[in-house]
């Protein structure tokens, strides 16, 4: 599998998945890319500095997994900003190829007087990772409750207030020209947005191959299972297991690394949920269950909008809906759900059957299979793929035994 994809509205696409928080989808990483590229037109930079900036800006909170980190990031005045710099970098390092932004994400909160924590200070700091800086902060000082042409000023005042200290003074006078526009605050708070940056910030498609797909991938499958310890490893072993029992049903190599991405990206909406809910350690309520049945919502809505991923998008979308029709969030039956889906099911039940959980241990092999052929007998997951599951359970285990093990995906 090779397509040609515009880069930047796939990561545009994939980073709706880190805006949720308490308060719903704040599409920050959005408005830090529409930020960024409004100084960085009006500064004049580079086409070539300009897409690593825009490409940075829209995962520079990579790093951040759990609401309260979110939170935390949301103040003005963040005490320790950096661990997330370090995470997010590390997370994109092995992506440099095509997408080089580790450098900028690590260094997006570097102060201008050289009193972070790289020590780097002045122009020494990259230039994206300064633009990058002043943008995530107009975002948290603009407070959405309130007419934003009122806050200009006040935002502004703060801004010059540490320029020199904290941003780049140049920076800090190229946003005071943008500030002008009225037009500049009423995109930022316009429901376009997403199509706006899509036609301001398209590229050239690049040829992205699988095994840079899956390297993406991998990154967003660290992004969702850092919500929690207890799904710390959750998406690589789905994946893992998944591409396993597809290559065991006949799958060729190509779609069984669709198979591999599908598990990988299968609860990307998973990061629309509190990690209060995920970490309870006892029975969720019946709210809460419902609230959960937002994810696999989230996962086929998000991976939907990537061209070429229609098939990705049920595998992993599907996974919680049952051949009888009771599984959720769409009820299909039987006949609605692709041998790709129920692959995915099954992979994702012995995966949450095998993993430690708050309220419980993971479960031994036996216990497992006793579990999840009373779900065939219910007619909620298809029998052949459990009975493959069932002769391969030696190799399901050994799967699951070197993940704990190596806390790394393993060749299948």
């Amino acid at each position: 599998m090779k397509q040609k994809t515009d880069l930047n509205k796939l990561l545009l696409t994939l980073s709706l998945a880190m805006d949720f928080s308490r308060h719903g989808l704040m599409r920050h990483h959005q408005r830090v890319a529409f930020i960024s590229l409004r100084i960085a037109e009006e500064l004049g930079i580079s086409p070539a500095s300009k897409q690593r900036m825009i490409r940075a800006a829209l995962v520079h909170d990579a790093g951040v997994s759990t609401w309260r980190e979110k939170s935390l990031l949301h103040e003005f005045d963040v005490i320790n900003p950096w661990g997330h710099c370090r995470s997010g970098s590390k997370l994109f390092r092995g992506l440099d190829g095509i997408v080089p932004v580790s450098n900028i994400i690590l260094h997006h909160h570097d102060r201008w007087d050289g009193s972070g924590e790289s020590f780097l200070a002045g122009e020494s700091i990259p230039l994206e990772s300064r633009i990058i800086h002043l943008a995530d902060r107009v975002d948290v000082l603009v407070g959405y409750d309130r007419w934003v042409l009122e806050q200009r000023k006040e935002i502004m005042a703060k801004l010059k207030s540490l320029s020199g200290a904290l941003f780049d003074p140049v920076l800090v006078e190229v946003m005071e020209q943008v500030a002008v526009k009225e037009s500049f605050w009423f995109d930022l708070l316009s429901k376009f947005l997403q199509y706006q940056l899509e036609e301001e910030a398209a590229t050239d498609f690049v040829s992205l191959g699988m095994e840079d797909l899956l390297n993406l991938g991998n990154i967003f499958a660290g992004i969702i299972d850092g919500k929690s310890a207890f799904t710390h490893r959750h998406s690589r072993l789905v994946s893992a297991i998944a591409g396993m029992l597809a290559g065991k049903m006949g799958y060729g190599p190509e779609k069984c690394d669709m198979m591999l991405l599908a598990g990988l990206m299968h609860d990307l909406g998973k990061l629309t949920i509190p990690e209060s809910i995920l970490e309870k350690p006892g029975p969720l309520t019946a709210g809460e269950h419902d609230l959960i049945k937002q994810h696999t919502y989230y996962s086929y809505r998000i991976l939907g909008m990537i061209s070429g991923f229609e098939e990705i998008r049920e595998w992993a979308g599907y996974h919680h809906e049952k051949l009888d029709g009771s599984g959720y969030p769409f009820h299909l039956r039987g006949g609605q759900l692709s041998h790709g889906a129920r692959i995915m099911a099954v992979a994702d039940i012995f995966s949450a059957l095998v993993e430690d959980r708050p309220y419980r241990q993971g479960m031994p092999p036996q216990k497992i299979k006793e579990i999840m052929w009373r779900e065939v007998e219910k007619n909620h997951i298809d029998g052949e793929v459990m009975d493959v599951l069932a002769q391969n359970m030696d190799t399901a285990w050994e799967i699951y035994r070197q993940l704990k093990i190596q806390e790394a995906p393993v060749a299948i």
